[in-house]
């Protein structure tokens, strides 16, 4: 039996993406009802922004599968608004990102974003990476594999908690350990990077890019260790980014 009816389904590498293919199998899986509603074009790096200053325009690409052209928080609230509100998901899947998500990358990653925008609705998600060495040779089956059992354990297991970020080592099936639950360990963005450049006019720009040292961080619970170990990482994640215990310990010290 299906632990879910319906699944909404979305990413941030774009409707076209290998990885949404491989999370549609995934989705159906899991749900008798499968919403796909994606970005109409690659939205790596958004984090959770939404579209303030252009309009979002809607392409129809199949039975219940839609781009939208903005980004993947765009993604969840234009369904939510367009098409489910009466009916909303049991759950919001987000990816397969080309990629992991791991330490500092989870705050600008735009799979995560997706999850934590169902969160602010009051919807379960679940963030899904696949790791890769090879960009050109991305080996999607240990996500094709396991995100599915997972999936049901996390809920079965752990119905209060509804938000979570899985990253998929790149190891052929038979060398991945299990999984571990994880944190987040700030450390493998050393500094930023502007990568200079002239376009065909000679007027000057500049890509952004990160210096990144992931083989920095040695934290037992680290989802970077995780994937070091041969482990599934599995990260619960929260909407607020308030420090609750930091608030809770001043509230204490009354107002000034």
């Amino acid at each position: 039996m299906k632990p879910f009816q319906r699944i909404l389904l979305t990413n941030d590498d774009g409707i076209d993406a290998p990885g949404l293919k491989v999370a549609e199998v995934i989705a159906a899986e899991l749900a008798e009802e499968v919403w796909v509603v994606a970005p109409e074009h690659d939205q790596s790096g958004v984090g959770q922004s939404i579209s303030l200053h252009s309009p979002l325009r809607v392409y129809h690409h199949g039975e219940r599968r839609y781009a939208v052209s903005g980004t993947p928080a765009d993604c969840v609230l234009f369904a939510m608004t367009e098409w489910l509100e009466e009916t909303p998901p049991d759950l919001v899947l987000s990816g397969v990102n080309c990629g992991a998500n791991l330490s500092d990358s989870v705050m600008y990653s735009g799979t995560v974003g997706a999850v934590l925008a169902a969160a602010h609705l009051g919807l379960p998600g679940v963030a899904l990476s696949q790791a890769f060495l090879d960009r050109d040779a991305i080996n999607y089956a240990p996500v094709s594999e396991l995100a599915a059992g997972l999936i049901r354990q996390l809920w079965e297991r752990h119905t209060e908690h509804c938000c979570w970020n899985l990253n998929f080592p790149d190891l052929p099936l038979a060398r991945i350990k299990g999984n571990r639950i994880t944190r987040q360990v700030p450390g493998s963005i050393r500094r930023a990077r502007l990568v200079a450049g002239r376009d065909g006019r000679n007027l000057s720009y500049h890509w952004l890019t990160f210096e990144r040292d992931p083989d920095s961080i040695d934290h037992p619970q680290s989802d970077v260790v995780a994937l070091r170990d041969g482990r599934v990482s599995v990260m619960p994640l929260r909407p607020s980014r308030c420090d609750d215990d930091l608030a809770d310990a001043l509230w204490q010290k009354g107002e000034w």
